[in-house]
């Protein structure tokens, strides 16, 4: 994906690209909530147990 040209961006009005870009975070953010959620799911269908603070030793 190549980059816009600067000429061919629309104007924005003031603080309207942070505005999208917090949206966007948002809409990522929830989708991550509705992955891990998913993940429980089908960990739990397994009957494993996920731990939630990583193992120090393996970092």
């Amino acid at each position: 994906m190549s980059p816009t040209p600067s000429s061919l961006v629309p104007e924005h009005e003031p603080g309207q690209l942070l505005r999208e870009l917090e949206q966007r975070q948002e809409e990522v953010l929830q989708q991550l909530d509705d992955l891990d959620a998913r993940l429980k799911e089908v960990l739990d269908g397994l009957g494993v147990t996920a731990e939630e603070e990583p193992d120090e030793e393996l970092l």
